[in-house]
């Protein structure tokens, strides 16, 4: 999947870019978000706006802010739910010990040790 720093007539950032390609996201995906979005409201930092849309099973967010030339920088994008083998499928997913096995690793270890 190839990306473009200006597509569509919109600057990407380094990391905008790196964020779609770790986490899989077609970078037209994330233009329709910014130019067709279902919603948007101001943004966390300065001056920047939050972009939602809905594309197939996908809920794509993306932040946007205009430089003092009044030309538009893609800052983030992310997916929800994530894509099969990205970056956050692979860290929300992660097989986690649970509760249990822990504390049964733990009362085994102190008993181990009393030994």
């Amino acid at each position: 999947m190839g990306y473009s720093r200006t597509y569509q007539g919109i600057i990407w950032t380094n990391h905008a870019l790196e964020r779609l390609a770790a986490r899989k996201i077609p970078q037209e995906f994330a233009w329709k978000t910014f130019r067709f979005p279902d919603g948007s409201k101001q943004g966390k930092s300065g001056g920047s706006q939050e972009f939602v849309k809905k594309i197939e099973n996908h809920t794509i967010t993306l932040i946007a802010k205009q430089n003092e030339k009044n030309e538009w920088l893609i800052l983030s994008a992310w997916i929800d739910p994530p894509y099969q083998g990205s970056i956050d499928m692979n860290d929300r997913y992660k097989k986690r010990e649970s509760t249990l096995s822990w504390l049964f690793r733990t009362i085994l270890g102190l008993f181990q040790k009393k030994q």
